[in-house]
């Protein structure tokens, strides 16, 4: 019995110091739990914003948002260079971007933006060419539910637009009194994979 109860003991303690080892602040660390590596691993997420809220909220411009993320593979001729701390350099063979779709009570069409996120203490994505960004926080152990942050005390935007030439219009979605934080929950794949079509044909 004893020799169990110490076993037992062992295996725990060894288990709780393989948990602790793992830094969570690595870079990249947060965005791997909540979508871990792999072809074709995507995370979607949206909101629609009933007449009732909005009423509530006369100050809140969204509608509706669409958020997909997704783990994206890459070759060696895409792969990333980092530096080191000692001066040398690394090869990153993946990333992380996002599409994002959204409706504001000010434009008849949907808006769309994207960019890459990455991830050490908090996850945060940017919008190509200096375009503003958000944070990602999972508020639900199963990842079924994220916030999504605008920074107002900053002077937080977003900017919605087709590419880095404006492509032909652009909307400042800016953090405000009611477009600050934004509670999206877990959609099926369907729902950003037509999202992502209609941007896809906007790029062309």
């Amino acid at each position: 019995m004893r020799i169990r109860l110490a076993l037992v003991l062992g295996f725990c303690v060894a288990w709780i110091s393989v948990a602790s080892a793992v830094d969570d602040n690595a870079p990249f660390a947060r965005l791997k739990a909540l979508i871990p590596p792999g072809e074709k691993v995507a995370f979607c997420l949206t909101r629609s914003y009933d007449s009732e809220h909005l009423k509530a909220h006369p100050k809140q411009q969204v509608t509706k948002l669409v958020l997909s993320v997704r783990y994206v593979p890459l070759s060696e001729e895409d792969a990333i260079l980092e530096s080191r701390a000692d001066g040398g350099t690394d090869k990153r063979y993946f990333r992380y971007d996002f599409t994002l779709a959204a409706n504001v009570r000010e434009e008849k069409h949907t808006l769309y933006a994207g960019g890459d996120c990455s991830s050490a203490q908090g996850i945060g994505c940017g919008v190509d060419c200096d375009g503003g960004g958000f944070d990602i926080e999972p508020i639900a152990a199963d990842m079924d539910s994220i916030l999504m942050r605008l920074e107002r005390e900053h002077g937080g935007f977003i900017r919605m637009t087709i590419g880095c030439d404006g492509g032909g219009h652009e909307y400042n979605l800016r953090a405000g009194e009611d477009d600050t934080v934004f509670k999206l929950d877990k959609a099926p794949a369907s729902v950003c994979e037509t999202m992502k079509a209609d941007y896809d044909k906007l790029v062309q």
